[in-house]
């Protein structure tokens, strides 16, 4: 199958690798690139007009969080108010990326060593105010000590997250994570599943 490179445009480490990996399950038809950013929101909203006009000769993918504003709308028409071409996908994560993960109950229950049924998962992961903690809270009552070392601060850090947070959970998005299972509970990942499946890049 003939492959289309398209480059990618994300704001952290773990969100790279759910964005490839979301890709690789369900638009396998793109190839990865070159990814931008990895350095905050700040960045993308800053880049995201130049990304825009770039998308003339290349096909971009964007994924940026939710967090506090209102609504995806909202901020997709703040940050291009003039318009996103159509070469180029921005999906926003309600409110955070970790909405994506917490909406794969059974897999990430089994990554974490917990119990699904007694570790209190959110049955809306998009409806989380703060995603980041509560994965970080399920954590905490993980059986294994390698998971409570890499994902839950250590006692006296001022640090929201352990030390190997974003290696252990792209450990399990690698590895485990199902956006086929999780768009089932977050509305925001089906989105963009269906933003996906739908995008036809034209190149000059």
């Amino acid at each position: 199958m003939n492959t289309t490179p398209v480059s990618l445009v994300v704001e952290g480490l773990l969100d790279e690798q759910v964005l490839r990996q979301l890709i690789a399950q369900t638009a396998q038809r793109f190839e990865p690139s070159v990814c931008y950013g990895k350095s905050g929101r700040d960045f993308v909203e800053r880049n995201i007009p130049r990304f825009n006009q770039a998308a003339h000769f290349q096909p971009f993918i964007v994924l940026a969080d939710l967090e506090r504003d209102e609504c995806p709308p909202i901020l997709i028409q703040q940050w291009l108010p003039d318009g996103t071409h159509p070469n180029l996908v921005l999906r926003i994560a309600v409110r955070m990326v970790e909405s994506w993960l917490l909406a794969d109950p059974q897999a990430l229950a089994g990554f974490l060593g917990v119990s699904p049924a007694l570790a209190g998962f959110p049955r809306q992961p998009d409806q989380e105010a703060d995603p980041k903690t509560a994965l970080v809270n399920l954590a905490r009552r993980s059986r294994f000590r390698s998971i409570l070392a890499d994902i839950v601060p250590a006692p006296g850090s001022t640090s929201r997250v352990g030390k190997n947070y974003v290696g252990r959970l792209t450990q399990f998005v690698l590895q485990e994570w199902s956006a086929d299972r999780a768009r089932s509970l977050s509305p925001s990942l089906a989105r963009a599943v269906r933003a996906l499946q739908r995008y036809m890049p034209t190149l000059p």
